[in-house]
């Protein structure tokens, strides 16, 4: 099909459904233009991330999502650039579990000295943690040990994500607050 005629969204659609070589590469390119350059660190997987968001890509289309409220172009955008979110986040995660299983290794094979300044570190940790309330004990805990991010956070509460968003920015502030009042150093500067 000439490019021309795939100049409404609904007709590239239907071509890139029934096959059309033309809506493929026009497409393909589109998801390649959003996965370009700003995902440096997973840049080794651009070969799968392209297939993964193709695939989603064509799921959505399939199922009838393209609702028509932005252009084609960005909702295939958006898809390119959710699968690569996600994408890091598992490496990040995975990194993050790496590095927890190192430091138990470490924990193990560590001095006396070096395992009693964490002990400390994990006791002010734990008095820090036990001066918050308890909905924001859960809010660290989905954060920052369960690693969801804000969307995840917000299904799971029934609130917006904005709000979310709030709410750990506030919870962050009592938490260093409630730092600077257990050690004593009301001078300390704010990071």
């Amino acid at each position: 099909m000439p490019r021309e005629a795939l100049s409404d969204d609904r007709d590239l659609i239907r071509a890139f459904l029934d096959g059309d070589a033309e809506a493929h590469r026009v497409l393909d390119g589109w998801i390649a233009a959003a996965l370009n350059g700003s995902f440096r660190s997973i840049y080794c997987e651009r070969d799968d991330l392209l297939q993964e968001a193709r695939l989603r890509v064509l799921r959505n289309l399939k199922a009838g999502q393209f609702a028509g409220a932005s252009g084609l172009r960005t909702y295939v955008h958006r898809i390119a650039r959710n699968t690569a979110v996600d994408r890091m986040r598992i490496a990040y995660r995975l990194k993050r579990e790496s590095i927890s299983a190192a430091a138990t290794l470490e924990w193990r094979a560590a001095p006396l000295r070096d395992q009693s300044a964490s002990l400390i570190a994990g006791d002010l940790m734990n008095k820090v943690l036990a001066g918050l309330s308890a909905s924001d004990r859960g809010l660290v805990a989905m954060i920052f040990e369960q690693q969801l991010s804000c969307a995840e956070v917000a299904r799971r509460l029934g609130i917006s994500e904005g709000a979310v968003k709030v709410r750990v920015l506030r919870c962050r502030d009592r938490l260093l607050k409630r730092r600077r009042e257990l050690l004593g150093s009301e001078g300390v500067a704010r990071p």
